[in-house]
């Protein structure tokens, strides 16, 4: 501590109240076991999509039963503790992807849902993906909208 008989200039006091207030929320303001959606600070809604280039066992990936009441299989079990925000939709599939010899179908038309159109230069464009529509409707809430 360093003591002087000089008072601390009101504007002094003022600029480091300021910059207080600036700070971001930090998890260490928050005492000891408070629930963050308790909090000014509620965690922004998430939303992920996984996709495995090659391959999984589905057997093992797949939960066997449907519903909310579902169990966990063996790859998803580390997910339990987000049951009650989780969805598992599988089972999907693509007709152009799952027919063409062409290898880069299946990663492009995962989440678009149409089969690529080439461009001019070495990429394909696919249109609006469904990472890209959620975005738009749950990105305002954080930094970036996503991870583009």
């Amino acid at each position: 501590m360093f003591i002087t008989k000089r008072h601390i200039p009101r504007r002094t006091v003022l600029k480091g109240m300021g910059a207080t207030l600036a700070l971001p929320l930090l998890e260490s303001m928050i005492p000891a076991r408070t629930l963050l959606a308790r909090t000014a600070a509620a965690p922004a809604p998430r939303l992920g999509f996984v996709y495995v280039p090659h391959g999984a066992v589905m057997a093992q990936w797949t939960p066997a039963t449907e519903g909310a009441g579902f169990e966990f299989t063996r790859i998803l079990e580390p997910l339990e503790p987000f049951r009650e925000r989780l969805n598992v939709v599988s089972g999907l599939g693509h007709k152009a992807a799952d027919t063409s010899a062409v290898h880069s179908l299946s990663p492009t038309t995962w989440l678009s849902g149409v089969r690529p159109k080439p461009t001019q230069g070495m990429d394909a464009y696919a249109g609006v993906t469904a990472d890209q529509i959620a975005a738009r409707h749950i990105g305002q809430q954080t930094l970036l909208p996503s991870m583009e």
